[in-house]
This record gives C-alpha cells, sequence and structure tokens, in this order.
C-alpha cells in the first residue's frame, strides 16, 4: 500500500475502538516535511528585535520578506510575521525562533499551517542566514532545507544522515 500525502487530512487523528490500532500519520507526516534551521552558538533573541536584520527577498520568483517582530515576556521566543508572495499565491504566516540552551530553532510557527512552499523555505534561509550573521561565533546546526540557505558551509542535513554539506559555486 502507497501513501498519497495528497489525501491525507492534516487536522484529524483517526482511533479505532479500545483494544485497535491507533493511527495518527498525518501527524507524523506534518513533522517529517516542517522544514527547520538550527543555529548553534550564541543566540540572544533579543539582538534580534533590537537590530532588525533585514529579511527582505525580491526575484523573478516574487517577493519574500519579515515585517513584524514579537518577543515573550521572558524572551525564550520570537515570533516573525511574514508575507511570501509567488506566482498566483500569497501567504502570510509566523516563522517561531525557539531559545535553547546551545542556540536557537528557527521553524514554522505549527498553527499558521502555511504551504511549504520553495518561496517559504528560501525566506526561512533568508532568516536563518541574517540571525546567524548578527553572532560571528554561531553556526548552522541540523536543517532540512540547506539548498535554501544563502551560505550553507558547514551545515548538517537532518534527512541524510548527519553528513556534512558545502556552498558549491
Amino acid at each position: 500500500m502507497s501513501l498519497n500525502r495528497e489525501r491525507i487530512p492534516t487536522r484529524s487523528l483517526w482511533a479505532g475502538k479500545k483494544g485497535d490500532l491507533v493511527l495518527c500519520l498525518p501527524r507524523v507526516l506534518r513533522r517529517e516535511l516542517m522544514p527547520n534551521v538550527t543555529i548553534e552558538g550564541p543566540v540572544d533573541l533579543r539582538q534580534i528585535v533590537i537590530r532588525r536584520p533585514e529579511m527582505f527577498l525580491r526575484d523573478q520568483d516574487g517577493i519574500k520578506r519579515v515585517s513584524e517582530y514579537y518577543i515573550n515576556t521572558d524572551c525564550s521566543k520570537l515570533l516573525l510575521e511574514a508575507l511570501v508572495i509567488e506566482p498566483g499565491k500569497k501567504q502570510q504566516f509566523f516563522f517561531q525562533v525557539c531559545k535553547k540552551t546551545d542556540g536557537a530553532i528557527i521553524r514554522l510557527e505549527p498553527i499558521s499551517e502555511a504551504e511549504k512552499t520553495p518561496g517559504v523555505k528560501r525566506l526561512m534561509g533568508q532568516v536563518a542566514f541574517a540571525i546567524r550573521s548578527l553572532f560571528p561565533g554561531s553556526r548552522y546546526g541540523k536543517t532540512n532545507i540547506s539548498d535554501f540557505l544563502p551560505d550553507n558551509d558547514g551545515a548538517t542535513s537532518s534527512s541524510r544522515g548527519g553528513k556534512k554539506l558545502r556552498a558549491v559555486a
């Protein structure tokens, strides 16, 4: 039996009667496909809000930008309001930047449910690049969008068994 991902709903879970197998496949598929970038090293989310690095791209595929920054009271989470306009599609959504003990992780905010188009991944790569550029001792960690990072030297792909990837000119 092959899986057709277009036919699997993203919001429902199936459960059988008591004792039956519970199938939670849609959540598993969403996690597997969720783009993310880990930045290792010193990252201060307050500095991102204060310095507001440029996160704007205009190319033949459309416009991609981050317009607003929202940080929680303990400065452990940052929401970036994003807009991606591609041919035939306009999406507004949020990136979530979560502070970790050894860096930060950038991912799509799960509630916004943006379609994971190349433009969305390219803007996420630009966001990761801008954040990494603010903190000289930081570097890319695991990611599943290494092809969309402007400077992916040293990025580790989480889908390729931890091999180092290098930018090719």
